[in-house]
């Protein structure tokens, strides 16, 4: 795969970090630009070997052939209203955002027509935030959604495709609909029912915190993330993550009624299609 000459940053934390330190290490770019607000922390992404170099503002970009936007879902959206008259021709841009019909759409109206937009979503990382918790590695064994509709450049689909596979990244092709729809189930669900746990169960008594045990802790480990992160996805993926908690509670109502009225069969019936479903992954 050729090396880009100049890739830029914009939001250099866990993902955006380690993007950059994986690009460094497989050698796939010249220069790695950071781009943020906070100049302490782009200092630091540069010590940390994330990024080589660092901007606190947008002209930057127009010397970048790749730009990638790891920023938070909404904020990603607010970017690609403003990086536009800064891109230069031919530019990729791409994004790592959890959230996907809201991006791709903002990019296809914002963006010059001589730039190309891929939207991609790398399902890494983890409930820490920040380039200090970044490594080169994190992409590795991973799975990352790359979302084209029907504007979408075949080239530049395929340039980022590549540039995830050459992270370690295994790469699926969908909708941008379609993976909103299955991540509001199968990653934005988790969080908020994690947090929901976590909620109504943890307190101040010694004698409940002595017998939270490895399994609540594994549940709700992700109830730990950043709640600005997870309160822009909920809001950006709203219609779905709302279909899928109801469809949750419908299971969690359905199981209590089973449980109220001593039904063991039904209760049995419901955990031995969970058992079937968990160990089917």
């Amino acid at each position: 795969m050729k090396k880009f000459n100049t890739v830029a940053i914009i939001g250099v934390g866990l993902i955006g970090g380690a993007f950059g330190m994986a690009l460094r290490k497989q050698k796939l770019a010249c220069r790695v630009i950071g781009i943020g607000r906070n100049e302490a922390r782009l200092k630091n992404a540069v010590k940390l070997g994330a990024i080589t170099e660092y901007s606190l503002d947008y002209w930057i970009l127009g010397e970048a052939d790749l730009v990638f936007l790891a920023t938070p879902v909404l904020h990603i959206k607010d970017m690609l209203t403003k990086i536009g008259p800064y891109l230069k021709a031919g530019a990729i841009v791409t994004d790592g955002g959890s959230t996907k019909e809201n991006i791709v759409s903002a990019a296809n109206k914002y963006l010059p027509l001589y730039t190309y937009f891929v939207g991609s979503h790398p399902i890494a990382g983890s409930e820490k935030s920040g380039v200090q918790f970044a490594c080169p590695d994190l992409f590795k064994g991973s799975v990352c959604a790359v979302t084209p509709d029907k504007l979408t450049d075949r080239m530049a689909l395929t340039k980022v495709v590549n540039i995830w596979r050459k992270l370690g990244a295994r790469v699926i092709t969908l909708k941008p609909a379609e993976h909103d729809k299955i991540l509001a189930a199968t990653s934005h669900l988790s969080h908020f029912v994690a947090a929901a746990m976590s909620v109504s169960v943890i307190n101040k008594n010694k004698n409940l915190l002595a017998l939270i045990g490895k399994g609540f802790k594994d549940t709700t480990r992700i109830a730990a993330s950043n709640p600005e992160v997870w309160a822009e996805i909920a809001l950006a993926n709203k219609i779905n993550v709302c279909k899928s908690m109801k469809a949750f509670i419908r299971q969690t109502v359905k199981l209590e009624k089973a449980i109220k009225r001593g039904k063991s069969k039904e209760i049995i019936k419901l955990l031995k299609e969970a058992k079937i479903k968990r160990e089917s992954l």
